[in-house]
């Protein structure tokens, strides 16, 4: 197969554990771009918590962002696509944690609220390592879930960050148990992400090689975590990292070196250049 587009998770899977972009990805990426190869990114992650990354990526145009919610485009700087969570669904989201102590972020436009006074915490929800990034470009609200109820139908994606594994699963198990009409997805170390029914990287990926005139099964796609599944299903070839969890590594065609030992560069010169 010619391969003609890669798309990239970004945490565990372009970035190194330090949060960063090793040299040998950056070269493979100016090279891929360099031989007329699309390179896009795949990512949970909001428009502004990517752009300080997408500086020192200017051969990456696109962005599937919020978990497949939006694919932006940062050169017009605009969304191409964009699905929000229905509007009655978020106050039933709202109760399905109630009592829970999980740390709340919401998603809309390129944007991401948190809750003010959780930076502290970070570490109570396996989140340390993101501090810098949410200082940089998050936007702290007093109280979340007054803030989900009065832009109900603005929010792309909804993420809890549990303290425990044990406790996402019982957050998980209401909203299943509820027949609540969304996508979930597991992420990072006990986190689980909401968006509207229909809504994965799988899908976004599906959309952006639509609107490029690539062949789906002429992408490539590399990832780590429970929300980049159905991406890598999709995928003409789906490439799991070294690191990525056991059913991403169940799922994958092919296996790569983990986030810190060049993985990216490895697909990058294995599969879409080869």
């Amino acid at each position: 197969m010619d391969y003609q587009l890669i798309a990239f998770d970004m945490d565990g899977t372009l970035l190194d554990s330090s949060k960063g972009i090793l040299p040998s990805t950056l070269d493979a990426i100016r090279e891929a771009a360099a031989r007329d190869k699309v390179v896009a990114i795949a990512t949970g992650r909001s428009p502004s918590l990517i752009a300080s990354y997408a500086e020192r990526l200017p051969e990456v145009r696109y962005a599937i962002c919020i978990t497949g919610a939006g694919v932006y485009d940062f050169r017009e700087r605009r969304f191409v696509t964009e699905k929000c969570l229905p509007q009655d669904l978020v106050p039933q989201i709202l109760d399905a944690w109630e009592g829970e102590d999980a740390m709340s972020e919401v998603f809309s436009g390129t944007e991401i609220f948190q809750p003010a006074g959780y930076l502290d915490r970070l570490g109570d929800f396996n989140l340390a390592n993101f501090r810098e990034t949410f200082e940089r470009a998050a936007n702290f609200v007093p109280d979340v879930r007054a803030w989900a109820l009065a832009h109900a139908g603005e929010i792309a994606k909804y993420n809890l960050h549990c303290r425990s594994t044990e406790m996402r699963e019982r957050i998980r198990d209401r909203v299943v148990e509820r027949g609540l009409d969304v996508e979930w997805a597991y992420t990072e170390w006990a986190s689980l992400e909401l968006t509207a029914r229909g809504v994965s990287k799988g899908s976004a990926l599906e959309g952006l090689c639509r609107a490029l005139g690539i062949p789906v099964e002429a992408s490539i796609a590399v990832g780590d975590s429970g929300n980049d599944l159905d991406m890598v299903r999709r995928a003409g070839l789906g490439v799991a990292m070294g690191n990525a969890s056991p059913d991403v590594l169940e799922a994958a065609d092919v296996v790569v070196a983990d986030n810190d030992h060049g993985g990216c560069a490895q697909a990058v010169r294995d599969y879409l250049l080869a």
